[in-house]
Parts: C-alpha cells; structure tokens; sequence
C-alpha cells in the first residue's frame, strides 16, 4: 500500500518566481560587473577606497600611540 501524497499547488508559482528574480538578479550583477571590469573604473575605485582605509588607520593609530 502506498502513502498518498499531499499536493501543494499554492507554493509551486512562488518558488518559481523567487527562482527567477534570483536568477535575474546574479545575471545583472554580472554584467554590471563585466562593464566596470572592462573600463576600469571599479579597480580605481577600489583602490582609492583601500587607500583611503590605509590612510584613515594610519591617522587613527597615530592619534593613539603614545
């Protein structure tokens, strides 16, 4: 004798659509990601952001060393 299965129709749709969006959103990443690689402006941004932390830690272990 076999176990009957309980069928949920409701959650199908909304799984599918979450699975989607997802989907959609990782592929807009990428090609956002493709399009500042390739002109370079995010690794200048990147590295005046690292710069920036370098200096802002550099001033604030100086303000703190006796």
């Amino acid at each position: 004798m076999r176990p009957k299965l309980k069928s949920d129709t409701k959650g199908g749709p909304l799984v599918e659509e979450s699975l989607l969006l997802g989907l959609a959103v990782i592929t807009v990443s990428i090609v956002i990601a493709v399009i500042l690689e390739a002109t370079g402006w995010a690794q200048d941004v990147v590295n005046g952001l690292f710069q920036l932390l370098k200096d802002s830690w550099s001033g604030l272990t100086g303000l703190l060393t006796p």
